[in-house]
């Protein structure tokens, strides 16, 4: 593979950059997410209550069915009981992973003189692996979620008035598929995004032209 085009003495080649820049904000935003969710999980029960006691709402009815509503919180709360210890142990170790791409990519844009930056690309090229695998589990984790709310959502539509008309109702059987896309779509495209940068940097190429700047004095 033929190394990146280096634009300038010592700066690193603009695909690098725009790849580490890339892997830089994709590693933020997963990690404050999950520490988020985790953080979230930890304190399930507080904030099971906090859900219970505000007046749910579904953006499809507003308030027309507060009984329903009621009810895909409940299950949708249920759900993430029976997953939330091996769901915290996965977004931590997301986290943590998250944390180290973000380190490595920083350092990968503004490495400290005669600091060499291999070193920092093997670490994206390793991490980012493991942070596809943590996602992907986190998103099959969330699609158990989904499943199980969609059941519910299914049984309470058929019995509103708004689902009676045929053309609506044979939509319902959509709505399992549209939960489950919404927890499918994002995981493989924020996992897929992760395991390409990891692929770039671990590219011979890539490696070829980091190890050449790695001997070039940085322009002031």
């Amino acid at each position: 593979m033929k190394p990146p085009e280096v634009t300038r003495p010592g700066a690193l080649p603009r695909g690098v950059r725009w790849a580490a820049s890339i892997c830089l904000v994709l590693s933020a935003l997963t990690g404050v997410l999950s520490c988020n969710e985790a953080s979230v999980l930890l304190e399930f029960e507080k904030h099971r209550t906090h859900q219970l006691e505000k007046a749910p709402t579904l953006g499809l009815l507003g308030n027309k069915d507060p009984a329903f509503t009621q009810r895909i919180v409940e299950t949708q709360l249920s759900a993430m009981e029976h997953v939330r210890e091996p769901r915290v142990v996965v977004l931590t170790g997301l986290t943590l992973v998250c944390t180290l791409l973000f380190f490595a990519s920083r350092r990968l844009l503004r490495a400290p003189d005669g600091i060499p930056r291999d070193g920092f690309r093997q670490l994206i090229g390793t991490a980012g692996i493991f942070a596809a695998v943590l996602r992907t589990i986190d998103g099959a984790q969330w699609t158990v979620v989904a499943q199980r709310t969609s059941g519910v959502m299914v049984e309470g539509f058929k019995a509103l008035p708004e689902f009676q008309d045929p053309i609506a109702a044979d939509l319902l059987p959509l709505v399992p598929y549209l939960l489950m896309a919404t927890s499918v779509v994002p995981t493989a495209l924020v996992a897929g995004g992760f395991v390409l940068l990891a692929q770039y940097f671990r590219s011979e190429g890539v490696r070829d032209a980091i190890v050449t700047l790695d001997g070039t004095p940085e322009d002031p």
